[in-house]
């Protein structure tokens, strides 16, 4: 930005005008440039802030994971399923993805 402010500077004092027309043209453009300058700033910071936030899909992933494994354990329930079996890995995906849900829901209050 003060690069930009100094060529403004050199074009404007090349400029056939009087000493205070050109201190005038001066000013309004460096005042343009801060204002376009702070726009950009306040555009980019909305920008960032939708993209952390995130879409739909990704803050639901860990909620929708967890009711997937309750209707499977709830089909499960009235019907004879081998993956509820004891033997079943259902269970270990069950345990790390509660852990896991439990733990980043933590996290993110924090």
């Amino acid at each position: 930005m003060k690069g930009i402010v100094e060529t403004i500077g050199g074009v404007v004092e090349r400029l056939a005008l009087s000493a205070g027309e050109k201190r005038k043209l001066e000013r309004e453009l460096t005042a343009a440039l801060l204002e376009h300058e702070t726009l950009r700033t306040e555009r980019q910071a909305a920008t960032v802030g939708e993209e952390a936030r995130g879409n739909w899909l990704q803050r639901s992933w860990r909620p929708l994971v967890m009711l997937a494994f309750a209707a499977v354990i709830l089909v499960g329930a009235f019907t004879e399923l081998p993956l509820l079996e004891e033997s079943s890995r259902l269970w270990d995906l069950l345990e790390i993805g509660l852990g896991g849900y439990i733990v980043g829901r933590f996290k993110t209050r924090k």
